[in-house]
């Protein structure tokens, strides 16, 4: 069970049109069947998700926003994603501002507690052993917010974890606000930064087919209900360049288990219709759980 992570982002290097000049061009081209056709006009899904992990569909390219107030499972929903993305064999890598590399893997250890037998019962060690080596391939950076850029953070990966320069992958980043940004002035400050961030980071989805999705803050006065995109922390690029804006609010009072019921909503999605879904944050194992896990809690408050 190795985890790989990085105190510090650096270093470098990896992996791995036709143009016709004649007189006129159109004339020279000839469509095959076997041509790709995502993107072209007659194809009724461009987006092919890759993946599905934690509950939530995946396509290379795009940029997903994932927003709510604090302590409602942003970073440990994103640590899952990227368990399951490992555990399928796509490079899944996290850079998180905020925790360090042992916090993220304690908490993907009760994570995978809870995978095993729900959120409060004792949980076989060589059963979590097993399923966290599946995952064992997952990447966990410690980032900087002065100096870990969103290019630092690609030239990381492309060259100290070997990530495809052109292929499917998933990159969370925890979280977009405290992304380093530096201006004509100097380092610009968190309130101002995030728009350009997520312009980056969309960037870097789509120069590698990439899936990225970053944890985002809300404003304070939109805690306790979040109805549109100005909830978003940050100026008016924010929910712009992203492609997907997710929100994850209480639909509950707290349990006396520590257990949460949640509802995830959908603000914006350039991929798919908008929706509303329920979830529960079992708070003792950090784990956000998925409405087909419900029963494991049920099953527990029944006993």
């Amino acid at each position: 069970m190795n985890f790989f992570y990085h105190s510090k982002v650096g270093g470098f290097q990896i992996i791995q049109l036709h143009s016709d000049t004649s007189a006129h061009p159109l004339h020279s081209i000839a469509y095959h069947a076997d041509m790709p056709r995502s993107g072209t006009l007659g194809n009724p899904q461009p987006y092919t998700p890759f993946g599905v992990f934690a509950g939530l569909p995946f396509w290379g390219g795009g940029l997903t926003l994932l927003a709510a107030a604090p302590g409602l499972g942003k970073t440990s929903w994103l640590l899952r994603m990227i368990f399951d993305a490992a555990s399928m064999h796509i490079p899944a890598a996290i850079g998180c501002y905020e925790h360090t590399p042992e916090e993220l893997r304690y908490r993907l250890f009760l994570q995978t507690e809870a995978m095993t037998c729900g959120p409060h019962l004792p949980a076989p060690r060589t059963q979590v052993e097993r399923k966290l080596a599946n995952a064992s391939e997952s990447v966990l950076l410690s980032l900087n917010s002065q100096e870990d850029t969103v290019r630092g953070l690609e030239d990381t990966l492309l060259h100290d974890y070997a990530f495809p320069v052109q292929g499917p992958a998933l990159v969370a980043v925890d979280y977009l606000n405290r992304v380093p940004v530096v201006g004509l002035t100097g380092m610009m400050s968190e309130n101002g930064r995030s728009g350009e961030a997520a312009a980056s980071l969309r960037e870097l989805a789509r120069r590698h087919g990439w899936a990225v999705i970053a944890a985002a803050a809300l404003k304070s006065d939109s805690f306790e209900n979040v109805e549109d995109l100005s909830a978003l922390l940050g100026d008016e690029r924010v929910p712009y360049e992203a492609d997907r804006v997710l929100v994850v609010q209480r639909s509950g009072k707290v349990q006396s288990c520590d257990c949460v019921p949640l509802e995830v909503l959908t603000l914006k999605d350039r991929t798919g219709p908008t929706r509303r879904w329920p979830m529960q944050f079992w708070g003792v194992r950090f784990y956000p759980a998925l409405e087909s896990e419900f029963h494991l809690h049920e099953a527990m408050v029944l006993e």
